[in-house]
């Protein structure tokens, strides 16, 4: 068997050809651009993505002449297409960095309870979401509105465009913000109280699921094959997660891209009396997928090595001999604002403590402890509930920095674990390939045999005991400062 899958991030737009064993035989790849027409905004042009997919995978076709693929899989970003009554995208699509609906997640706040909301869906209201997105749309854009059909992924949609056929997976529900976990269907209550049709939202497949086959369209822009299967797929973090070993006991993933999501397997919801996880559906029947999405991780890194013309691999050896610390600077480093365990998307970046003294490798070191100690802060709510992992695997493009690897195992206390195949959410949609198509073996065994593990970094304890002392200074630069982030960011919106 050989896979051709596609995954659709925020940096970019790549399709692979993955193997029956698991292994990546090639890729390509092309850059994604979002757009920002508002400083809170975080748009996708449907049509111009579309357009990404037709090149990377017709550029996998002609690596592969006379192969027929078993299945094509997809994977994209999480995000949102808005479907009029033909299947016709209204606008453009609204992914989970757009914060345009603030206001309407603190309405939502208003209606429901924290603890009654947590309770159902799993997560707090936030601007992530979509259910104030619809909101929002209500209020800023009727005529949408008014024409409105369907909501989907932006996974989805390219599935769509591949076989016709318009379905969701139960990730892209989770993340709704009107989905019950617990029960495994939309809310009518929080549907009432907003307002919003149940209709909207196609019901849920497994991302395993077989959503249709390549049409005879599809199949003659990109040399594919008329009618091969099209797995239903998932979001991206969702994907990565079980392409990166969710499903080992006592293992934590971290995905390292733009931005971190941090995911254990639970096999209860938590109650989480510190509301800071998201409670995710898992794909094996009774299981659920416990962390969340964090603020920019690989993002700021980027940024900071651009803003002081650095390079980050070539002051790695620099960065790796400074001490845990940075010689006293310290980096909130969710310049977009601040997701799990804080939730505040109104917290941005800040830097304290620099002085002349300070270089490149200190911001750039400082940048990655900043990261790693968010990732502490979440793994001590994981703690309070019961839920404590013994290992940290990790993936995406972050991944390959060992210095960063070296100071989240120092930071955490935990082995880390750098895997083989750095692509998890190709080798994720692969995964969900390979169950769609074969049902005598179970997703854990094929996880099994595909995800090895390249090499292991182990926490020094001194650094460790640094690490605690700095991570109580990180959470109170955080509590003092919210409300200085909050006035920063209403003067942002007024100008």
């Amino acid at each position: 068997m050989n896979f051709l899958v596609v995954d659709c991030g925020t940096s970019g737009c790549r399709a692979a050809v993955v193997s029956e064993t698991g292994d990546i035989l090639s890729q390509s790849r092309c850059q994604m651009r979002i757009d920002q027409p508002r400083p809170t905004f975080a748009e996708v042009d449907t049509d111009r993505l579309w357009h990404l997919v037709q090149t990377v995978i017709s550029a996998e076709v002609e690596k592969h002449p006379g192969i027929t693929f078993d299945a094509v899989g997809v994977s994209a970003m999480l995000g949102y297409v808005f479907l009029d009554k033909a299947g016709r995208p209204l606008m453009p699509a609204v992914i989970y960095a757009d914060n345009r609906a603030a206001d309407e997640a603190e309405e939502i706040r208003q209606l429901f309870t924290e603890k009654r909301y947590l309770a159902i869906t799993g997560r707090l209201p936030s601007p992530l979401l979509l259910a104030p997105k619809i909101k929002w749309l209500a209020r800023h854009r009727p005529a949408v509105t008014e024409k409105l059909s369907h909501i989907i992924g932006l996974k989805d949609d390219i599935v769509r465009r591949l076989t016709g056929n318009i379905q969701t997976d139960v990730a892209h529900l989770d993340y709704s913000g009107l989905y019950n976990v617990h029960r495994g269907k939309l809310d009518a209550d929080i549907l009432d109280a907003l307002d919003i049709k149940k209709t909207l939202l196609p019901d849920a497949v497994p991302a395993t699921a077989i959503a249709g086959t390549v049409g005879a369209k599809a199949a003659g822009q990109m040399g594919l094959t008329f009618g091969v299967p099209v797995i239903s797929g998932s979001s991206d973090g969702t994907t990565a997660m079980y392409g990166a070993g969710v499903l080992e006991e006592g293992n934590a993933v971290l995905i390292s891209g733009t931005t971190d999501v941090l995911m254990i397997g639970a096999a209860a919801a938590p109650g989480d009396g510190g509301r800071a996880l998201s409670v995710n559906t898992g794909l094996l029947p009774g299981t659920y997928l416990v962390g969340g999405p964090l603020g920019l991780s690989g993002g700021t890194l980027q940024y900071f090595a651009q803003l002081l013309q650095a390079s980050v691999s070539g002051l790695a050896e620099k960065i790796g001999a400074l001490p845990p610390g940075s010689n006293g600077l310290l980096v909130l480093p969710g310049l977009s604002g601040e997701r799990a365990p804080y939730w505040r998307p109104h917290l941005t970046g800040a830097v304290a403590g620099l002085t002349p003294d300070h270089k490149s490798e200190h911001l750039l070191r400082a940048v990655m402890e900043g990261c790693a100690l968010r990732i502490l802060s979440l793994l001590n709510v994981f703690a309070q509930n019961r839920l404590q992992p013994r290992t940290l695997n990790i993936a995406g493009g972050g991944a390959g920095i060992d210095v960063w690897n070296q100071i989240r195992s120092d930071a955490c206390g935990l082995e880390v674990r750098k895997l083989a195949v750095s692509e998890a959410t190709c080798l994720g949609t692969a995964l969900f390939c390979k169950a769609g198509l074969d049902p005598t073996r179970s997703l854990q065994q094929v996880a099994a045999e595909w995800i090895k593990v390249a090499r292991r970094f182990i926490p020094d304890e001194k650094s460790t005991r640094i690490y605690q002392k700095l991570a109580r200074l990180f959470e109170a630069f955080i509590q003092t400062n919210t409300d200085l982030s909050q006035g920063l960011s209403e003067l942002r919106s007024s100008v």
